[in-house]
């Protein structure tokens, strides 16, 4: 390859692969959009949530769903359904709060606010449509005059001059909201009432007789609870013209009421439940995954070269290959049992058969459980179908011990499904792994159609999960100590990950154990777990349904797996601890004890805070191990 071509890559995967946010594609959103499995749901006239965290494609899906999205993506003859997409502001929406009102009037301006910009959006689509097919009927005067008069507007003549005036009239309710306590109160629109009139005057043109509206509603969990009991009775008494489909995080759904305290907004009866983690299991993900890597590497690599399916691109090692890259023919307790063995024929033969992966689960067993590596291999050899057994189910939590406390690489993460699985579903994080590994791929000048190296792999895993670590400081007002609680979190499961012999192996989650005596404390967890939920620092099994905050306790937790390669635990959710409550704030806020407790009460012995043993990728962070404050 000449220079060139490299660099040619470089920018093609920079302006193609590295939009891993909606909002930095614009329109090149339409062009890469692969479409979930789930779309289908959301084109029905039932109000929809979907759930998902950052990253999962809630946005994406929600614009592709939208008209400028649907123009974009297929010829659309007869509009069977027209989206508006709208996207919650907090700059915005958080100014409706404020001591200056009670929270009826707060209630009463922003339900006049949500039915201008809804307005504002119906009148957006049809000007956008009007262009396009100018030959095509428009509102009446007489329609546009109602249409005013719900909204204490001026009468306007055209669609334009509507547009104008009813935009100017937000940009003066928005001023007036910011200086609310100086100014005396607009008159205000009944909410939905302008909402339904603009929509009746719509279905009486005939191009849009047939068609069904859809208001896309994307990151709900940004509005106030008071605001979400506004949009919760818009949509549970959305007219028969229009619905809604909303985008929300898990946990974002905090109000279930509508205005009316006494209504509640149920599943199913008054909207379906999307949830996107659920949707896309393990094996659909991986496909659907796979289909939106292939469309940005054809745009990169060229129309005519035959892109390589992802887990070609990005090929996985078997514990086996992975012990043997890991250096375990060179790890003592081989050794130990091949010179006490030499003598015997049968344990000789056994040995040479055996993989070293294989010899060193039974040498660490034998080590674990105080007997002679002899006495084990006589063991095993008169009950092979047990230990066979043993050894398929353990073999991968002993790759965590084969260089415990070495320097470099302790554990390999490598491969297409071992990187969907670190992803959890989030197409946003396996974007960026992809992407971050087609970098280092590149930047060494290496065949672009070739295999990227396991070592490269594994590096881009840990840097990606470091560096979504850092991010979590900032992401929300809890940021600080979700970081710390990641920190403490992880350095227990990595410990107990490096010390599996003898020990329930691939420990990574744990469930929370009541504490009705300190009510404090429990406030407090519930508060961090909850943020932690909802900022992917963690993740929540089984998690069917939208649950609240008070159900914390019915579930166990996972940190995401994105962080599993960087603390250097297994990425596959198997076993559990349990934790308290003084567990988890005592791991924020006096992290060296906290983690020494923990590890010592499963059963390991300590210390766990020498600096010395942290893997390379967090030494970053050893002055927080090395604190107790």
């Amino acid at each position: 390859m000449n220079t060139a071509q490299p660099n040619a890559l470089r920018q093609r995967l920079e302006d193609v692969f590295s939009g891993y946010r909606a909002e930095w594609l614009d329109t090149k959103i339409f062009e890469l959009f692969t479409e979930p499995s789930y779309f289908p749901q959301l084109t029905t006239r039932h109000p929809c949530f979907l759930e998902g965290g950052r990253g999962t494609g809630k946005t994406t899906t929600l614009r592709c769903l939208s008209y400028q999205g649907q123009a974009a993506l297929r010829a659309v003859p007869n509009w069977p359904y027209v989206g508006m997409y709208y996207r919650v502001n907090t700059n915005r929406v958080r100014a409706f709060d404020g001591p200056e009102l009670k929270e009826t009037r707060w209630t009463r301006m922003f339900a006049h606010y949500v039915n201008v910009e809804f307005c504002e959006a119906i009148a957006a689509f049809l000007q956008w449509y009007a262009e396009r097919n100018p030959d095509t009927p428009t509102l009446s005067k007489t329609g546009l005059h109602r249409i005013a008069e719900t909204l204490h507007l001026d009468h306007s003549n055209t669609l334009e001059e509507f547009q104008r005036t009813l935009d100017l009239s937000r940009l003066k309710f928005e001023a007036t909201v910011n200086n609310i306590a100086d100014v005396s109160l607009p008159a205000l629109s009944l909410q939905g009432a302008p909402v339904d009139a603009f929509m009746r005057e719509v279905k009486k043109l005939p191009q849009f007789e047939k068609s069904f509206f859809f208001f896309l509603i994307d990151e709900y969990e940004n509005l106030a609870t008071y605001q979400q009991r506004v949009l919760n009775t818009l949509i549970k008494h959305c007219g028969e013209s229009y619905s809604f489909k909303v985008g929300v995080r898990e946990l974002g759904f905090k109000e279930r009421s509508t205005i009316n305290t006494m209504e509640q907004l149920t599943h199913p009866a008054d909207y379906r439940l999307i949830n996107i983690t659920k949707e896309l299991e393990e094996r659909q993900f991986s496909s659907f995954a796979a289909d939106v890597c292939r469309r940005r590497l054809e745009q990169v690599l060229g129309p005519d070269v035959i892109v390589p399916a992802p887990n070609k691109l990005l090929p996985e090692l078997s514990p086996e290959d992975e012990a043997i890259k890991l250096g375990v023919k060179e790890a003592t307790e081989i050794e130990d049992l091949q010179n006490e063995v030499a003598d015997d024929e049968d344990f000789k033969n056994w040995c040479s058969n055996a993989h070293p992966l294989e010899i060193f689960a039974l040498a660490s067993r034998a080590r674990e459980e105080g007997t002679s590596n002899a006495e084990k291999l006589r063991d095993v050899l008169a009950n092979p179908n047990r230990w066979a057994g043993h050894f398929e189910n353990y073999k991968h939590c002993y790759l965590f011990a084969i260089r415990k406390g070495k320097r470099g690489i302790r554990k390999y993460f490598t491969g297409w499904r071992v990187f969907c699985l670190l992803s959890a579903s989030n197409i946003r994080y396996l974007l960026e792994l992809v992407d971050q590994s087609l970098k280092r791929h590149f930047e060494l000048d290496l065949d672009p159609l070739k295999a990227i190296s396991h070592e490269i792999q594994t590096k881009v895993a840990q840097g990606t999960g470091q560096k979504y670590l850092r991010e979590l400081e900032g992401i929300s007002l809890n940021g600080a100590k979700l970081t710390r609680l990641l920190l403490g979190l992880g350095r227990v499961f990595q410990v107990m990950a490096e010390d599996p012999i003898g020990h329930t192996p691939e420990v990574n989650q744990f469930h929370l154990k009541a504490d009705v005596e300190d009510k404090e404390n429990r406030r407090k967890v519930e508060e961090l777990v909850a943020d932690g939920i909802m900022n992917l620092a963690l993740l929540r099994h089984p998690g069917s349904k939208l649950q609240q905050q008070t159900d914390i306790r019915q579930l166990d937790y996972t940190i995401h797996p994105i962080f599993a390669a960087f603390f250097g635990f297994s990425h596959r959710r198997k076993r559990k601890i349990v934790l308290s409550d003084r567990d988890i704030l005592d791991l924020v806020d006096h992290p060296t004890d906290a983690i020494g407790r923990i590890v010592n009460g499963q059963h390991r012995t300590g210390p766990f805070d020498g600096l010395d043993e942290l893997p390379e990728q967090m030494k970053l962070f050893e002055g927080f191990y090395a604190t107790n404050q």
